[in-house]
């Protein structure tokens, strides 16, 4: 009887393509289920964690992420007057994660759900003639229904801010007074926008809604870019 030798020798190979299709298959249908099962169309952006140097980041980053799930097809409740609340309630230092206090963000204001995010780098560093901006942060967005995280994802959003020799001076110059504004918005919204572009499904609003489910993701959740200046 013949034995089928080639055949034995490819069953490892198979075996090991098996065990890789898991990671190479990720798509946002099946990483973020839950995103496309409870489809929240309001979303209320809570105080990002400021863990950097930079004391302004928080503010400014807020107002960007406003902008970047705007553009995803999301309805975001007024930051500045939700914050105001917030602040009114003793609540704007919290993290705000516990199911009644999300309960009430559904009952009074209609937040289908919450995103909160860390801030974890937001460091500029200037090597001969270039420079680099690196922001590093981590979302999540809890439904107020389940009270359970439906989307997560951590980036690292390196910006680079130019290098061309002659004018290094200058950009070095303008970097020492800058205004805070100036700095952490123009590159926060960028950083988010592309952030969101990557990684969070189309919300309701949006013209593409639901035709994004085998969109490729990164199956661990995170994800490093760069941006040109």
């Amino acid at each position: 009887m013949r034995k089928s030798f080639p055949s034995l020798l490819l069953l490892p190979v198979l075996l090991l393509l098996g065990a890789c299709s898991g990671i190479f298959n990720h798509t946002l249908g099946n990483v973020y289920p839950d995103m496309y099962a409870n489809q929240p169309a309001s979303i209320l952006v809570l105080p990002p964690v400021n863990n950097t140097t930079a004391a302004d980041a928080r503010e400014y980053f807020s107002c960007s992420l406003a902008e970047a799930l705007g553009l995803r097809g999301y309805y975001i409740l007024p930051v500045e007057t939700m914050f105001n609340i917030l602040r009114d309630e003793g609540l704007y230092h919290e993290r705000n994660d516990d199911p009644a206090v999300l309960a009430n963000f559904r009952k009074y204001f209609g937040a289908d759900a919450v995103l909160y995010t860390v801030i974890e780098k937001w460091d500029k560093s200037w090597f001969l003639d270039s420079g680099r901006l690196t922001i590093q942060a981590r979302f999540a967005l809890i439904s107020t229904y389940s009270f359970e995280t439906i989307w997560d994802y951590s980036s690292t959003i390196r910006v680079n801010l130019g290098s061309e020799s002659e004018k290094f001076l200058v950009k070095l110059i303008e970097s020492a007074v800058k205004t805070a504004m100036e700095d952490y918005f123009s590159n926060a919204r960028e950083a988010n926008i592309l952030t969101f572009e990557k990684a969070l499904p189309y919300g309701k609003y949006h013209p593409l809604h639901g035709s994004d489910a085998e969109k490729w993701v990164n199956w661990d959740k995170t994800g490093s870019y760069e941006i040109d200046k």
